[in-house]
């Protein structure tokens, strides 16, 4: 038996169904919730932020106030890392459904709280750019 397929035997028997995963009503409205929450961030910010080549505020601090300027594409990192987030806390919680639904479900609340703060730091990001 090959690698591939004793890999496959494994996935069969140790991890939940994935379409059933995906159809237990919380983890489906938070991972939608959350997946609608990233692609918003990224529209926001195709959208709003001026599309050239000039320096771009990056982060601000309230002690010093704007500490990183670099390239206007480099807003795109905070939703990239929330996409980030989301695909692995949907793995780990899919890995994990099977033993603890629980906490599955709380990696799922965790990824959507993680989006809820990327939107808000990239209305921020465009607020401080305009």
């Amino acid at each position: 038996m090959s690698l591939i397929e004793s890999f496959i035997i494994f996935m069969k028997f140790r991890l939940y169904p994935l379409k059933l995963y995906f159809l237990n009503v919380p983890v489906g409205i938070l991972l939608g919730v959350a997946l609608l929450l990233n692609i918003f961030s990224w529209v926001w910010l195709w959208v709003q932020m001026p599309q050239t080549s000039e320096q771009a505020f990056l982060h601000y601090n309230i002690l010093f106030g704007v500490d990183a300027i670099g390239e206007s594409w480099k807003v795109f990192y905070a939703p990239f890392l929330g996409f980030f987030i989301l695909i692995i806390n949907a793995l780990l919680g899919w890995i994990l459904y099977r033993k603890d639904k629980f906490m599955a479900q709380i990696l799922n609340f965790i990824t959507c709280l993680c989006q809820i703060f990327i939107v808000i730091a990239s209305f921020l990001l465009v607020f401080l750019n305009i």
